[in-house]
């Protein structure tokens, strides 16, 4: 019993010892528990891929952070990256052979200032100017155009406090027409702005922001259907003149053969790029070029690299720029007006107009007397060309062209004539 008894003892002693050992043991047979690393989105990565057109390299890490399986938000992120990405390398391949001659970086708000095209092709004004144009009871957005006639309009609006649409106006005697949805692109796109019609009345290139869109707001192209009374479906008109950034305008000056592409790649906030390019009725595109090449020439990385067996070509384009800009600059000039106030009294110069009003119409009549001698010009040298063709096919290719000229010629005489009366009744009214 006492023997028993001792053990019972011991043993209670040793319990404790036991059963932290016990513990311990059961402790180290269990797996370690690795603590939870959350993984960070590589948004940003991506996107510096798809900006230096290594789309299919963008492609690549987008599938691998899907096979991840990741939150739901990230998910729609990596999701919008890959059809981004997919479009950029479609895009790639199909890039058009452009020569770029000029470029020059001015704030958002000084694009148009920094066009100079012949004012034959029309006018771009800023949406103040339209508004007060059209006298519109709510404000236009981005830029706007107005036809060389001055009776059509074409600018863009928000509707609905939603997207913005373009819009149209024409003049009828004095006044104009309330504005219009242009049909068949009402609903096709989300933001549409930015508006340029060619000189046919039927081309229309315009800046918009939708699903076929490579980034922000990219340029396309659109054509007026007589039948259908109607806008074709537009198209976007790829790269380089598209870009993962922003494009805003696409401007043709057909009567000095010259291009505008302004667009927000590689700038800072608020400032824009306007490319200048010698226009090609032919879509080529590259063949055979190294990966970096194509990448660089479609991204306009240096617009050098594009002028490569172009040199007369562009040497050519750089003197009709010089010619476009200085008769740019002639019309902001306010010395030499020789406008005739009355019978014998003339004003030099704008700063002799007494009538605010009277003077700022008198900027738009020296503008619009510019173009008119420059259209009396080119009518002339047609005439000439006319006269001199050895084909019939040469004659009746210039034939349509004249008959256009002289009724423009007619068109803007009348306008220039009602103008100048406007003028000298403000003026009369101050003196």
């Amino acid at each position: 019993m006492r023997k028993l008894s001792f053990i019972l003892i011991i043993f209670a002693l040793c319990m404790p010892e036991l059963t932290i050992q016990a513990q311990k043991k059961k402790a180290a047979s269990k797996p370690k528990v690795q603590p939870v690393v959350e993984r960070k989105p590589k948004t940003a990565m991506i996107d510096s891929l798809i900006n230096a057109y290594l789309f299919d390299e963008a492609t690549d890490l987008i599938d691998d952070e899907i096979d991840t399986n990741p939150a739901a938000d990230y998910a729609a992120i990596l999701t919008a990256r890959q059809q981004q990405a997919a479009k950029g390398s479609s895009m790639l391949e199909a890039t058009q052979k452009v020569v770029f001659v000029d470029s020059i970086v001015v704030g958002r708000e000084l694009m148009l200032q920094a066009i100079s095209i012949d004012g034959s092709c029309g006018q771009l004004l800023n949406a103040k100017q339209i508004k007060d144009l059209l006298s519109l009871k709510e404000t236009a957005v981005g830029t706007g155009f107005v036809n060389d006639f001055g009776d059509h309009a074409i600018f863009s609006q928000t509707i609905n406090g939603g997207g913005t649409k373009l819009m149209q106006s024409s003049l009828f005697g004095d006044k104009w027409s309330t504005p219009a949805p242009l049909n068949g692109i009402g609903d096709s796109l989300s933001a549409e702005g930015f508006p340029f019609l060619m000189a046919d009345g039927t081309t229309l290139y315009f800046a918009a922001n939708d699903e076929a869109s490579l980034g922000g707001y990219d340029i396309y192209i659109t054509r007026y259907d007589a039948e259908s009374a109607s806008y074709l479906k537009p198209e976007n008109i790829g790269m380089p003149f598209n870009s993962p950034s922003n494009e805003y305008l696409m401007v043709y000056d057909e009567v000095n053969n010259l291009g505008w592409l302004v667009s927000d790649r590689n700038q800072p906030a608020d400032k824009v790029c306007v490319y200048v390019f010698i226009p090609d009725e032919t879509r080529e595109t590259y063949d055979d070029l190294p990966d970096d090449q194509l990448r660089s020439l479609a991204a306009i990385h240096n617009i050098k690299a594009s002028q490569q067996k172009a040199g007369a070509e562009v040497n050519k384009a750089l003197a009709r720029l010089q010619t476009a800009r200085t008769a740019h600059q002639d019309i902001a000039k306010d010395n030499d007006l020789n406008f005739d106030v009355a019978y014998g009294k003339r004003y030099k110069s704008l700063n002799d107009f007494r009538n605010p009003e009277a003077k700022e119409k008198a900027t738009e009549w020296a503008s619009h007397k510019l173009r008119h001698e420059q259209l009396a010009t080119m009518l002339a040298d047609n005439r000439h060309k006319y006269a001199a063709a050895q084909t019939e096919a040469e004659r009746k290719a210039l034939a349509p062209v004249i008959l256009r000229q002289e009724q423009e010629l007619q068109a803007q005489a009348m306008q220039l004539s009602e103008l100048a009366n406007k003028i000298r009744a403000l003026e009369i009214e101050k003196q």
